[in-house]
């Protein structure tokens, strides 16, 4: 299936783990794909993307920084053509939280910026050229956390839960213009960021408490995200999917 050929889509934090299964599955639909990473060159994340047989092509930035956001977008639109599928799935956790009453500002500050304000950023930066075609496909990467609180600290619930009120008022917002905004909500998936928060023994608990008996991988996320960005997807806006295993 081929369905995004013509389009250019640009993932942040696709250089591995979910997003770097995002944009091959994206690129597997037929979209040219930039990856958007803070750490590492992603040339392996585009060199597979173009061995799919589309465009492809890496670039650093910090999505916390605006400055570094406009220049993201331009190298990548540059590369590939304008953005018109943006997937926002950057983000950052921190094992190092306890409780809210031993939270320090410089911690919550931080985790807000990548998480929530990164998303902010993004947007602001692809929507004009959205505006411009007439259309357009915005998926960002929640967590169950910022739905119901989660286990991984006050600040990741309510940056994740306001990923979620922003989708939704942008989603109002742009559907007039041609553009979905959507939002795909993991919980469980076998990254790095969820072994780093639970291991050993730990990570086994967590897995017998999964209806479906097993984590999820990012290519279940991927399939979620690929959903959302197809053309045919467009009278779907505004709307979160969860990929939980049911748990």
């Amino acid at each position: 299936m081929l369905g995004l050929r013509g389009h250019a889509a640009l993932v942040t934090g696709g250089t591995r783990g979910i997003g770097k299964a995002i944009a091959l599955r994206l690129a597997a639909e037929g979209a040219d794909v930039g990856v958007a990473g803070l750490r590492g060159d992603g040339r392996e994340a585009a060199e597979e993307i173009r061995a799919l047989g589309v465009r492809a092509v890496a670039v650093k930035g910090d999505v916390s920084d605006g400055a570094a956001v406009k220049r993201m977008l331009e190298e990548v639109s540059s590369a590939i053509g304008p953005v018109d599928i943006l997937v926002n799935n950057a983000g950052i956790s921190d094992r190092g939280y306890r409780s809210v009453w031993e939270l320090g500002e410089e911690s919550w500050d931080r985790l807000c910026a990548v998480n929530l304000k990164g998303v902010f950023l993004c947007c602001r930066e692809a929507v004009p050229g959205m505006l411009k075609k007439g259309w357009g496909r915005i998926v960002n990467i929640s967590s169950t956390s910022g739905i119901t609180g989660g286990t991984s600290g006050a600040h990741y619930a309510a940056s994740k839960g306001g990923v979620i009120a922003l989708s939704k008022a942008l989603a109002s917002e742009l559907a007039p213009h041609g553009i979905t905004v959507n939002v795909v909500a993991p919980s469980k998936i076998d990254t790095d960021m969820f072994r780093d928060m639970n291991p050993g023994e730990r990570r086994e608990q967590t897995i017998k408490r999964i209806p479906v008996g097993r984590l999820g991988s990012p290519e279940d996320v991927a399939e979620a995200v690929a959903y959302f960005a197809r053309v045919r997807a467009g009278y779907t806006t505004g709307q979160v999917l969860v990929v939980s295993g049911g748990y």
